[in-house]
């Protein structure tokens, strides 16, 4: 039996089910998510399928993706608790009980720092939960919707920043190639890479102008004070995709960006091929990818600062930065 099918024909037994993000869900997740969703019910039947992510707000830009679903309903419990795109249960948030208090329980994600707290577990290192989504929906021969394809060509892109971080093999451009020939490929570019706000270009020049650089321009450390965030009424959206510009300076091999995020700090790192920030976001209780990572802190961003330059002072003294000729 198809292994993706050996996990969801589990789903035939269930009467309620619901979909668990990370806390403040990038577009992977929901893509994943709603996606996911449409698919349950259509071919198993399901009349009750919620979805959950803990977020105070959503970027604007994100609305498309959930089109009228309505997310974080209040409810008692589910038969079936699926969490997508979360590496453990403390991504999760406060949904961290639904899932435990769950009948049956399946993880589905692309993470190398997964814990597989799932009863089962579909985990792939690959470019995407929605490149896992899409392979599950082919296993069972589904028919796509244009929407569909729009919102798992969105997660792809969003989450390999455009393909150009991630774990991408050939069936990521293949999976990308397939959904291309059904959706407005410009519409959904714009939406995610060329919609930002005047206040994010704000932040960004500001984060610009808190640089520090150490080791020849290796490492990049930068931040927003609660001060600097207060001034121009800064929201955690507002902050989308700082740390991938600055992620493109020349020489960098390790990115770190701190952030205010309710009384505490969102610590957003980029790592270079070579070089590793998943570990280092995992020790402090956060996740993500090789080259993308991230954790929450309830320290100064002076002791964050510290913590973290440690951890990459170890990586950029144990490798050796490679400046060969890319062809």
């Amino acid at each position: 039996m198809n292994k993706y099918k050996k996990v969801l024909d589990n789903l035939s037994q269930a009467s309620s089910i619901c979909l668990i993000g990370h806390i403040d869900p990038d577009a992977d997740a929901l893509c994943s998510m709603v996606v996911l969703r449409r698919f349950i019910m259509k071919q198993f039947g399901i009349k009750r399928v919620d979805i959950f992510a803990e977020c105070n707000s959503l970027p604007n830009n994100y609305s498309p993706i959930l089109e009228n679903i309505k997310i974080n309903k209040s409810g008692a419990r589910y038969h079936t608790a699926i969490m997508i795109d979360s590496p453990n249960l403390e991504r999760i948030g406060r949904y961290k009980a639904l899932f435990n208090s769950s009948k049956q329980t399946i993880v589905i994600d692309h993470h190398n720092t997964n814990c597989l707290n799932g009863m089962f577990n579909i985990v792939e290192i690959v470019s995407s939960s929605c490149e896992i989504v899409y392979k599950i929906l082919k296993a069972y021969n589904y028919e796509f919707s244009k929407k569909d394809y729009g919102k798992l060509y969105a997660g792809i892109i969003t989450d390999t920043n455009n393909f150009s971080v991630g774990a991408m093999t050939s069936d990521t451009f293949k999976i990308a190639s397939a959904c291309f020939n059904h959706i407005d490929q410009t519409a959904i570019y714009n939406n995610f890479f060329s919609n930002n706000t005047m206040r994010n270009m704000q932040l960004l020049a500001i984060a610009i102008e808190n640089i520090i650089t150490l080791e020849d321009g290796k490492i990049i450390l930068t931040q927003i004070t609660r001060e600097q965030a207060n001034l121009h009424k800064a929201k955690f959206e507002d902050y989308t995709g700082i740390i991938n510009r600055l992620s493109t300076i020349s020489g960098s091999c390790l990115i770190c960006f701190v952030q205010p995020k309710g009384d505490n700090y969102y610590v957003s790192m980029r790592a270079r091929r070579g070089y590793d920030v998943a570990t280092i976001a995992k020790k402090f209780g956060g996740g993500g990818h090789t080259c993308a990572s991230a954790y929450l802190s309830d320290k100064s961003i002076k002791e964050i600062e510290e913590e973290v330059l440690k951890e990459f002072l170890e990586q950029i003294h144990s490798k050796t930065f490679s400046t060969s000729n890319i062809f």
